[in-house]
């Protein structure tokens, strides 16, 4: 039984790191799709920029559940390595504020407030994943 359960992990964090590698390519992804999204917003396209604005918003809720994955399996598996843990919570409590400001600007309509909080904030807060979270966790790997 204890064979099988250590088989069970070790699949489990290879595919976690192999997760990792997947995201850098996933929010470069979707960055592209708001940039489209702005673009469809300053030509007046609503009904592009409508379903365009869900598939985002689709592609970051599958990203915040990997990501959310990706982190529990690593850090049960990390054997007393230590890795910084704030910055996973501060960006991903600024994530899903990002995420609700979206949709209440949606809601409202607003649509400079959204071209803003998707430019802005939810690029950068990709970003930080990009260059901050992503490498941590991914040296991991190596220990």
């Amino acid at each position: 039984m204890e064979i099988i359960e250590n088989v069970k992990n070790t699949n489990s964090l290879d595919l976690a790191f192999e997760s990792i590698d997947s995201c850098f390519g996933y929010i470069d992804y979707i960055a592209n799709k708001i940039q489209g999204l702005i673009q469809f917003y300053n030509e007046g396209d609503l009904n592009q920029a409508n379903a365009t604005f869900i598939e985002i918003v689709d592609l970051m809720d599958l990203y915040i559940q990997l990501i959310t994955k990706v982190y529990r399996v690593i850090r049960a598996n990390a054997h007393g390595q230590s890795f910084k843990d704030e910055n996973i919570q501060k960006l991903e409590i600024h994530l899903l504020s990002i995420i609700k400001a979206l949709l209440l600007a949606k809601e409202k309509e607003d649509i400079l407030m959204l071209c803003d909080l998707l430019e802005y904030e939810l690029i950068d807060n990709l970003t930080q994943w990009k260059i901050k979270v992503l490498p941590e966790l991914k040296k991991l790997k190596d220990f």
